[in-house]
């Protein structure tokens, strides 16, 4: 393509975009979100209110249990954009709390990264229910006075001279992606019965070596920050990028077992009244200066931005839908009340 074709390309996609805003802000409102951490900063919130005239209340979740609790608990009608990670998308789907994407109305979607386009991992039936938006990995935090070097493996967790010193995270479906990743399991997110038994008898002989467990990213900054802790299983990148603020001296690694690559994904909530409003938010952090600004400030991967420093995407084994999370959620009951 010439100068003169990507000109005349680029001020046609100027003219959409400002027609698709002027459409927007005539659709006035409220946007209801069901986020983690990272997802709604207080800047991009400002800027879509102040462009779109629809106001925006955010609800943040700790983790996976409690987000499908939320949920469930008004079928999904409390909400109208919620971010769903690959691994949970199909439940949501198929329990009919999310809608199908129209991609008609989601105009941000050339924006996305060409690993990103097809959507496949959130297409079921031929519908597809989720747009990628952020990914990153559920590695180990590590305090770097107790290691000058990044521990190799995830086994340091159930070494006896670091009793009390670990917290993990309360997390159904990725414990046991954990468990089964440390005992070398080649495929985590499928286990057979004797797998789980295994995977069981690891996590409770890791209990016995925590301090406790967290939820969300502030319990576990906190909890890290009031102890004498020096390891954390984590949900994420950004529990680092948090310690170091606090002037925490703390890396982040993956172990050579790997750890579970997370892909996250703006879904349309089945009971939301004001649709309009949803993609506009959708099609607002979609755009690739959100992208590189969530990636610097907090530390995520984005799908419209290739991250600097993310570089260990080969060590990740990326999550899939689980076998039987109910099954998970009953396992891992009996690990947290085991002795």
């Amino acid at each position: 393509m010439n100068w003169m074709s990507r000109a005349a390309a680029a001020s046609l996609t100027t003219l959409t975009l400002l027609t698709s805003a002027a459409a927007v802000a005539q659709s006035k409102g409220e946007v209801r979100l069901l986020a983690y951490e990272g997802y709604a900063d207080p800047a991009w919130v400002e800027e879509f209110e102040k462009e779109t005239g629809i106001a925006v209340k955010v609800t943040y979740v700790g983790g996976v249990d409690e987000q499908i609790a939320k949920m469930k608990a008004s079928n999904g009608k409390d909400y109208d954009v919620v971010t769903i990670d690959t691994a949970s998308l199909k439940a949501y789907a198929d329990q009919k709390l999310i809608s199908p994407i129209d991609k008609a109305k989601l105009t941000s979607a050339a924006n996305l990264l060409p690993e990103f386009k097809s959507m496949a991992n959130a297409t079921f039936d031929g519908a597809t229910y989720g747009v990628p938006w952020a990914w990153g990995s559920l590695g180990m935090v590590y305090d770097k006075k107790t290691f000058p070097t990044a521990p190799e493996s995830w086994e340091v967790l159930w070494d006896p001279q670091y009793k009390g010193k670990v917290i993990s995270l309360d997390d159904a479906n990725n414990a046991v992606n954990f468990g089964a990743i440390v005992l070398g399991i080649k495929d985590p997110f499928h286990l057979d019965d004797a797998q789980f038994a295994q995977v069981k008898d690891k996590l409770i002989a890791l209990k016995r070596n925590l301090l406790t467990y967290f939820a969300g990213f502030d319990e576990g900054t906190t909890i890290w920050s009031e102890n004498d802790v020096v390891l954390m299983f984590s949900m994420g990148e950004l529990a680092a990028v948090n310690l170091q603020k606090k002037g925490f001296d703390v890396g982040y690694t993956i172990p050579k077992e790997g750890a579970v690559g997370w892909l996250d994904n703006l879904s349309v909530s089945a009971g939301t009244p004001n649709p309009d409003a949803a993609y506009a938010w959708m099609n607002f952090v979609l755009q690739k200066k959100i992208g590189a600004n969530m990636a610097k400030k907090f530390g995520y991967g984005s799908t419209t931005d290739a991250p600097e420093g993310m570089d260990y995407a080969s060590r990740l084994i990326w999550a899939d839908n689980p076998e039987d999370y109910t099954r998970r959620q009953a396992v891992w009951n009996e690990v947290k009340a085991a002795e």
